[in-house]
């Protein structure tokens, strides 16, 4: 009775999760055969926040008019749970600025690349999104004369590296069988766009160019969504950069082009793929009225066969606040004996156990709760563990007070021309883009850094500013590390540093 008392609680309190997790038991034709679903994938650059320049009730409408289902952000600067909760969904990744009507799951190994999407309980697909510099810009250099050979230099220097780490990461999930997905603002034409016939066709294209960024996609297993859906580039151009800002606003010699793009690679048929935008364009399908952004989204109907995930526990939120509740969802082997366990960072889930429990609601996939009242601020970790008490998986966590704030520090005030520069940070907000710049002291101009690095969406960690990331070497002078948010220019915190002569 007493058993049966607390799952009606737990219910009650996981009721958003549960809803979305029927029960899934070792076994079942199910488990054992997923069936493919349809879904709806966008990609939609919603411009400095989806806030600022206009009404995010507009952003809403335009995720509404496209029927999404999971929806990629870039440039939305913090603002996804306030998109995601307008659009009535429950479930959103701000470390990857994902947003979904259904679950989301953050799993160990992950590191902000991907994150699952649970189509059924224990069966998924994965989504990366990304949003590569838009700075140097290929197109403009072709525009100004540039040589193919000049702009695959520019390519392979500016966008190729930040692209790499998907590359090496998603085919592993596709050889494993979870078909994935690589959605985002590429800030790049494609290869399959400037071909001979698209260079007879528009002016902008000078000549036929094997984009890099398209062509190592290609060459990890993706394939083009829009571009399976339509073929032909002349006929069907599928511009998204850019209807103008405002639009129809363009500036003089603005260069139009396909930068955004939903990829796909493994049991993914795609159905459908069109162009989300402002009314008036006929190479667009969706439109709103007035058009939200300086980018155009895109989104794709694909039929995929979702996969089955490896044993995995994930966390609803990375930072919690003290006394709040953190729910940990996890895919288990279904034996009687698995267990959910919290730990501090690095403990042992026998010795260093703080509190446990045993799957609930369903002993393969599922969810339980844990208060957070009698833990200290600092980082802890979830663990499962099987019947044998082997660990199968673990997740980190933070228990953080609401009133932190972000701090910066440089580790050494004073560092000779030349030699690296370290900086950390603590209590970042840990989103997609989160960034760290090196600024001449006391430049009012956020937009004039001289060197950035992301994040990598840590809420504590720490980046090495070296020669290569300021292609040279700083001057002797008086400088500033900044912690900007999320892609944007809202400054978090400052540390001041020196650099002096070499001779010093």
């Amino acid at each position: 009775m007493l058993r049966a008392f607390y799952l009606v609680a737990l219910l009650l309190l996981v009721a958003p999760w549960i809803v979305a997790l029927a029960h899934a038991q070792t076994g079942t034709p199910e488990a054992a055969s997923p069936a493919p679903i349809d879904v709806r994938v966008m990609t939609f650059n919603v411009w400095v926040g989806g806030g600022v320049q206009v009404d995010v009730a507009k952003v809403v409408e335009a995720i509404e008019t496209a029927g999404a289902d999971v929806v990629g952000l870039q440039e939305v600067e913090g603002h996804a749970r306030q998109i995601a909760g307008a659009l009535g969904w429950l479930y959103v990744d701000e470390r990857t600025q994902i947003i979904s009507r259904f679950p989301l799951i953050d799993p160990p190994g992950a590191n902000g690349i991907y994150v699952l999407v649970e189509v059924r309980p224990g069966h998924v697909f994965a989504i990366a999104n990304v949003h590569l510099p838009s700075d140097p810009y290929g197109p403009e250099a072709v525009r100004d004369g540039a040589t193919p050979e000049e702009v695959l230099a520019l390519e392979a220097e500016t966008r190729l590296p930040l692209l790499q780490p998907f590359l090496e990461r998603l085919p592993e999930l596709v050889a494993d069988g979870i078909p994935t997905l690589l959605a985002g603002d590429f800030n790049s034409p494609s290869h399959l766009d400037w071909t001979a016939e698209m260079a007879e066709a528009r002016d902008q294209v000078r000549y036929p160019l094997a984009w890099p960024v398209g062509v190592a996609a290609q060459e990890a297993g993706f394939r083009d969504s829009f571009r399976e859906a339509h073929p032909d580039p002349v006929q069907r151009p599928g511009l998204t950069w850019t209807p103008g800002y405002p639009h129809p606003t363009l500036r003089p010699g603005e260069t139009l082009d396909r930068i955004d793009w939903v990829l796909v690679a493994g049991e993914i048929e795609t159905l459908k793929s069109e162009v989300v935008g402002e009314a008036g364009n006929s190479d667009v399908d969706l439109t709103v009225a007035p058009w939200p952004s300086d980018h155009r989204a895109v989104v794709s109907s694909l039929r995929l066969t979702p996969g089955v995930p490896p044993p995995l526990v994930a966390v609803n939120r990375r930072v919690v606040a003290p006394g709040e509740e953190i729910i940990v969802r996890y895919h288990a082997p279904g034996e009687d004996g698995d267990r959910v366990t919290l730990v501090p960072a690095g403990g042992d889930p026998g010795p260093d156990a703080l509190m446990s429990l045993p799957p609930q609601e369903s002993f393969v996939d599922g969810a339980v709760v844990f208060g957070t009242g009698a833990l200290a601020p600092g980082a802890y970790e979830a663990v499962l563990t099987g019947a044998d008490g082997g660990e199968l998986a673990r997740i980190p966590f933070r228990v953080q007070d609401a009133a932190a704030r972000p701090t910066l520090s440089v580790a050494e005030a004073s560092v000779a021309a030349g030699e690296p520069i370290t900086v950390r940070w603590e209590h970042a907000p840990g989103f997609k883009w989160d960034w760290v710049g090196i600024y001449a002291a006391g430049d009012p101009d956020l937009y004039n850094y001289m060197a950035f690095l992301y994040t990598k969406s840590e809420i504590a960690g720490s980046v090495v500013f070296d020669e290569a990331a300021f292609s040279g070497t700083l001057e002797p002078g008086e400088y500033e590390a900044r912690l900007m948010r999320d892609d944007g220019y809202v400054l978090l915190a400052t540390a001041p540093f020196t650099v002096t002569g070499s001779d010093e």
